[in-house]
């Protein structure tokens, strides 16, 4: 039988019941309003600061400087450097500039406080080139300077980073120039070593040119010895002009010895030349080998020594550039401001919770008041319910001092409801919706 009373209730049954005992879902629903409005001032309040910082990469894209590891974009900077800004030592860095370790007293309170403001602070990618840095406290004016202060770090941190790639290159680069100086030197002290073997051949120690050679090799290896790689260009040009005459002499000889093979036929003539020649011939010879080695050697160095100076001066051009408007920029779009209101608790938010909360717990007290309520409202639910024939219905008699005591009830209810009412509104606008 209940089971079917339970099939047939219709919807105005159901709002007849809510309408019936409203007063369960009004003073819960009023209550969580007032709770809300508790919690509102309860709750500690967080304020946020934030900024947004645009990056601009150079504008002016040299071509020696596209393939050259001194230069990375934001997008790929950004991922170490957030971590290198919420870092162990960033953070430490932040610390002590502000003096935010003032009440900390262990080792543990400190970490505390690390892990706090890692927590607190955020720092995003907005699009391609605009960074945002955002920080939440409970201290408006520390929220603002610990902005500030990061903000800093991130600027300097980042043109730290750029500018260290290309000193870093820089730096190698010089290593190797320095690398090839000094093989550019041991080129010319060997070069020098094989004109003074040469000379040793057909002169002894005392011959002026091989104690003027031996004292120049002695200087070059003395400088190599101070680290002092440059190389004399005016030796370069002597010893030049003097493989030039040689090879202009060797030349020379070349002709001479096949023109008097065709005039002088003779046993004689063949004799002498040979005996003139073979030994001048031989150092010529030997001449022009150690000639080209020596210049295939010192072509060598010389070449990655100029390719080497173009990719300093690419590096150098690259560092001016970031130093200088066309290079990376950063502008600061919107500064960190103190905030004038907290962004939590949602007063709001808060307030319509509240209410959702006391309106489910006045619905649940009808519910259970409705379980737990065996009382009939008519006939017509007294005959569901019972078995008996229902032989008359006699209704309550109201007297004329009933119908008084219930006026002055419902003025009482009236007037409790109007003023409850205006003072959680004239509440809710003031603390609330116009509160800080």
């Amino acid at each position: 039988m209940e089971g079917e009373n339970i099939i047939f209730k219709k919807p105005l049954d159901y709002l007849n019941i809510l309408f019936r005992r409203k007063w369960l879902i009004i003073i819960p629903t009023v209550i969580g309003i007032v709770m809300g409005i508790i919690a509102v001032n309860a709750l500690p309040k967080i304020y946020q600061s934030s900024t947004l910082i645009l990056v601009e990469e150079g504008r002016v894209i040299n071509p020696l400087i596209q393939g050259l590891a001194v230069s990375t974009s934001v997008a790929q900077r950004l991922a170490i450097l957030r971590e290198q800004i919420l870092g162990w030592d960033r953070v430490n860095q932040l610390i002590k500039k502000l003096g935010l370790a003032k009440d900390v007293k262990t080792q543990e309170e400190f970490e505390g406080l690390v892990k706090e403001l890692r927590r607190s602070i955020r720092v995003r990618l907005r699009g391609r080139n605009i960074i945002s840095i955002s920080y939440q406290g409970s201290d408006s004016r520390e929220a603002m300077n610990i902005v500030k202060t990061i903000t800093d770090i991130f600027i300097q941190e980042n043109i730290r980073q750029q500018t260290m790639e290309t000193e870093n290159a820089i730096d190698f680069i010089n290593d190797q120039l320095d690398l090839y100086k000094k093989k550019l030197k041991q080129t010319e002290i060997a070069a020098m070593q094989e004109k003074l073997d040469s000379l040793l051949l057909d002169s002894t120690n005392k011959h002026p040119m091989v104690i003027q050679l031996r004292k120049e090799i002695e200087a070059e290896r003395a400088e190599i010895d101070q680290g002092n790689y440059e190389v004399s260009a005016a030796s370069l040009a002597d010893s030049d002009a003097e493989l030039a005459t040689l090879r202009g002499e060797l030349k020379s000889l070349k002709s001479e010895m096949g023109s008097n093979f065709e005039v002088e036929k003779s046993e004689g003539n063949r004799t002498r030349l040979t005996t003139t020649t073979d030994e001048r011939l031989y150092k010529l010879l030997l001449l022009e080998k150690i000639d080209n080695i020596t210049q295939r050697d010192a072509g060598v160095n010389e070449g990655l020594y100029n390719e080497l100076l173009k990719r300093l001066e690419t590096a150098k051009l690259t560092q001016r550039l970031e130093a200088s408007r066309d290079g990376t920029r950063y502008t600061i779009l919107d500064p960190a401001r103190l905030p004038l209101k907290p962004v939590k608790p949602n007063k709001i938010i808060v307030l319509l919770m509240g209410m959702f909360l006391g309106m489910c717990g006045g619905c649940a007290l009808v519910v259970m008041s409705e379980i737990f309520d065996h009382s009939f409202m008519d006939a017509q639910e007294a005959k569901m319910h019972l078995d008996l024939p229902i032989l008359g219905m006699t209704s309550k008699i109201i007297t004329e001092l009933d119908v008084r005591a219930q006026k002055i009830r419902n003025i009482k209810i009236t007037g409790i409801s109007i003023l409850t009412g205006a003072v959680l509104m004239v509440v809710i606008i003031f603390n609330v919706l116009l509160g800080n």
